[in-house]
């Protein structure tokens, strides 16, 4: 069965602004660029009393005026005297003189960032800048009779931007904005949507986790957590009804208080430490979790973020969706995210991984040159390719010529002009591998023969793995055996392993320099060097770099990378230029 990890697994697009798809075919609110002469904020709304006056009350209130009149750089959103209105009936209060100065203090706050923010850079998201109460403002976007207007924190839309002052912008507001008081825990505890998932987080004491305010947490790292909650509803779809079948799917010690506990696990799978909003679970790739050594994988799909939609062993597996409407909602440590379906730890074995280097989606889009004979893509520079990085020279998409076969799987490889030290450095190539599944692996680099690479040392994860490599050296040359070219004499597959060679290109009937009366099981130069024996912890997509330590003239061409578990056979199976897998007699 063939066992490579899908191309579509790279195709991962992690560049596109949600905001685009929200806002297609309909018009932007266009706002008029206002520059006004005063010399700052506090002065631009003393001239406005009768829009104005009211939210000027309250900067006075909470000793902020000051602030607003002398120098600096500041976002303010400033809701109107319609909006402070609201917020007081809202409240039960009459006046501003019945807020308290600490409260006049956490709404000036909430609505002001140290930071110029215009509103060209309210993309679908978190603003850059938290603002002076310590959580981030989100910004969207609503549709109204074909009319996009933004909005903040799901509370407020902007009635007037980029009105700049000596001091900063202020951007008008229709609502007054709240900031988040409740804990993660609380927010979804005082939703009865999440029962289920309520009763799951303090059964396991995930719930006291999720109720600390940062500001009595233990330490930095405990101050914050993202959740995945799952609904009744989402529950329900997956067949479960209750707390009570939640516990007989997933508990298999009877006490999910404790670590060990499935139940436990799979709650701590939907616990993410840190921030992170939707954009930021998009733009990653795989994001850690509470269940220590486990990891969801993201992606976006036009408009969808799917959680663990992944290519494995050869195989799609379909992802479960982010519900996005519900989701990016700001706790007092944290932010809550809602699911639009059910998803659990998948328990995994270790398989083998053969990466063909150039399943790029920046290659796989080269029209009329990707696996197209004798074609090249122009040079790509560092950063043109999402998921490689390097440091020195240039990098380029080749196709081998008709005429001058490499025995490279699909007759292609990835060009590397230069790899070798530098008078300041030495040079190097980063690359991010498919899922890999938490086990042990032998590390192989499949590659042609050419005049760089000399020594060249094998980092995974940062680590440095045992063998340098010499990407220059010829195995012994082959010998013509009747119609076939073959091992020479002395050497076997078996004696070859044992220096940490193997060939990996499958023989057969492919012609041996274009001449169709031969074949080939052996070749010189381009075969696979073993760089070491690594330690895969989490089940993730992880970093692998090939890093010069001596100086050669010349490219290197790297065709593929192949992750084999150490007890698996590690000869087979072999890849012909034709595409096709050869597996083992």
């Amino acid at each position: 069965m063939k066992t490579l990890i899908s191309k579509k697994w790279l195709a991962l697009i992690t560049v596109i602004i949600a905001l685009t798809a929200v806002l297609a075919g309909c018009k932007r609110e266009q706002f008029q660029l206002e520059t006004t002469s005063d010399v700052n904020i506090l002065g631009y709304l003393q001239k406005d009393p009768g829009s104005y006056s009211m939210f000027i009350s309250i900067l006075e209130k909470a000793g902020s005026a000051g602030t607003l009149n002398g120098y600096g750089t500041y976002t303010l959103f400033v809701p109107t005297n319609d909006a402070v209105k609201l917020y007081l009936k809202d409240i039960n209060k009459s006046s501003v003189t019945d807020i308290s100065e600490a409260d006049a203090k956490d709404i000036v706050k909430i609505h002001l960032i140290r930071d110029t923010i215009t509103s060209d850079q309210f993309n679908d998201g978190k603003l850059r800048t938290p603002t002076m109460y310590g959580q981030s403002l989100l910004t969207g976007a609503q549709n109204i009779g074909g009319l996009t207007t933004l909005t903040i924190n799901r509370q407020a839309t902007v009635l007037k931007a980029d009105i700049r002052t000596g001091n900063g912008i202020i951007h008008v507001i229709d609502h007054v904005l709240k900031p988040a008081k409740l804990t993660g825990a609380q927010m979804i505890e005082q939703n009865p949507s999440y029962s289920i998932f309520t009763q799951a987080l303090k059964a396991t004491t995930l719930y006291d986790t999720l109720n600390v305010l940062p500001a009595n947490a233990p330490d930095s790292l405990h101050m914050f957590y993202t959740v995945m909650a799952e609904s009744d509803a989402v529950f329900k779809a997956a067949g479960i009804n209750s707390f009570a079948d939640l516990k007989a799917k997933y508990s298999n010690t009877g006490n999910p208080a404790s670590i060990q506990d499935s139940l436990h696990l799979y709650m701590d799978y939907h616990i993410l430490p840190g921030l992170k909003y939707l954009p930021d679970i998009f733009k990653a790739s795989s994001h850690t979790t509470l269940s220590p050594l486990d990891v969801i994988t993201t992606k976006l799909v036009g408009s969808d973020i799917l959680i663990n939609d992944d290519d494995f062993d050869g195989k799609h597996e379909p992802g479960s969706a982010v519900d996005r409407a519900n989701s990016d909602n700001t706790t007092a440590n944290g932010v809550l995210h809602a699911m639009a379906q059910d998803y659990f730890i998948k328990v995994r074995f270790p398989v083998p991984v053969y990466w063909e280097v150039t399943d790029q989606p920046e290659f796989q889009k080269l029209n009329g040159i990707y696996r197209v004979t004798n074609k090249s893509s122009a040079k790509f520079a560092d950063g043109d390719i999402q998921d490689i990085r390097w440091q020195t020279g240039s990098v380029q998409y080749m196709c081998a010529p008709e005429a001058r076969q490499f025995y490279v799987y699909h007759n292609d490889y990835l060009y590397i002009a230069a790899l070798r030290t530098a008078a300041t450095a030495n040079s190097w190539i980063e690359l991010k591998t498919p899922l890999l599944v938490k086990g042990r692996y032998k590390v192989w680099i499949c590659f042609i023969r050419r005049g760089g690479g000399k020594g060249v040392s094998v980092l995974f994860d940062g680590t440095l793995l045992p063998r340098v490599l010499n990407l220059t050296e010829s195995l012994p040359s082959q010998v013509l055996v009747g119609s076939n070219w073959t091992y020479p004499s002395g050497s076997t597959p078996a004696s070859l392993e044992a220096l940490g060679k193997k060939i990996t290109f499958g023989g057969g009937k492919v012609p041996f320099y274009n001449n169709p009366a031969q074949t080939i099981d052996y070749y010189k130069d381009n075969y696979g060097l073993l760089a070491g024996t690594i330690t895969v912890t989490k089940t993730d997509r992880h970093i692998i770099r090939l890093q010069a330590t001596a100086d050669a003239s010349g490219d290197v061409d790297i065709d593929m990378i192949h992750f084999i578990p150490e007890t698996m056979d590690q000869q087979y199976p072999k890849f012909n230029p034709d595409g096709t897998v050869i597996q083992k007699p």
